[in-house]
């Protein structure tokens, strides 16, 4: 477990040294220790407008798509998972379909959709927010399903003697049960999406709606690369994952351990 840290651990502990080093002396001593640690590279990142208003733009698009997909996927696996209407099993392994699917596969004719018709929603925050919450939504149903499923029927049962409606019993009893796996389904969602790089690249030509991994590719030149800016770009990067990681990693460590002392 020691080598596999510090294998997965050294890439960021040397990106961020790198952060405060200047180019020249991470070329010239790549393994070596900041000599004069600086901080231009963190002031010239900012001071490119570039990388700020792509920083907002993933905020704002992988925001929006989690909190929408989120709320589709929990109603949908509630439905899946206490209700009973017809065509229930039929529906459901359509939604499972979609992870057969692969994204990429459907880049070319999103593109050809959203540039064309009376609704034009290329260049739009919309382009990106549409594929991220359906490509988002099976699996997102997939593990909210099993969730509400482990759910005893008696709480609910139990709730409605007490005058609660569906929605009532959806919302103060299906829902804080199943905080794992909503934090699951968050932290996957999130970085999925504020990682995504080939759909913000098709579908977005606007410089002032570009996402921030298209930020980050602007950093590199047509014959060099700047890597103490680059390694302090991807520093301030990582920041929203890490944030989002911290908050929901307790919910899973609660499902972990959740039965497993008995009082």
């Amino acid at each position: 477990m020691i080598l596999c840290l510090v294998a997965a651990g050294y890439p960021i502990l040397w990106m961020g040294v790198s952060a405060i080093r200047l180019d020249r002396d991470i070329r010239s001593r790549p393994f070596g220790a900041p000599v004069h640690p600086t901080a231009n590279n963190l002031r010239a990142v900012f001071a490119s407008g570039r990388f700020g208003r792509g920083y907002l733009n993933s905020l704002v698009v992988s925001g929006v798509s989690v909190a929408v997909s989120i709320a589709a996927a929990a109603l949908a696996g509630y439905a899946f998972a206490r209700g009973n209407f017809r065509g229930k099993e039929l529906l459901f392994l359509l939604f499972l379909a979609g992870m057969m699917i692969p994204v990429h596969v459907t880049l070319i004719p999103l593109n050809r959709l959203m540039s064309a018709g009376p609704v034009r929603l290329k260049d739009t925050y919309f382009a990106l927010i549409g594929p991220y919450v359906g490509f988002a939504l099976p699996i997102g149903v997939l593990i909210l399903r099993g969730a509400f499923e482990a759910v005893p029927r008696d709480l609910e049962d139990a709730a409605r003697i007490d005058g609660c409606s569906h929605w009532g019993i959806f919302f103060h009893v299906g829902l804080p049960l199943v905080r794992p796996a909503l934090a699951t389904v968050i932290i996957f969602n999130f970085l999925t999406m504020w990682n995504e790089f080939a759909f913000a690249l098709t579908l977005i030509s606007r410089p002032a709606l570009r996402t921030l991994p298209l930020a980050l590719w602007q950093f590199k030149g047509e014959r060099d690369v700047n890597l103490g800016q680059m390694c302090a770009a991807l520093c301030v990067a990582v920041v929203p994952a890490l944030v989002v990681y911290a908050l929901a990693q307790r919910h899973i460590i609660r499902g972990l351990t959740a039965g497993a002392i008995k009082q």
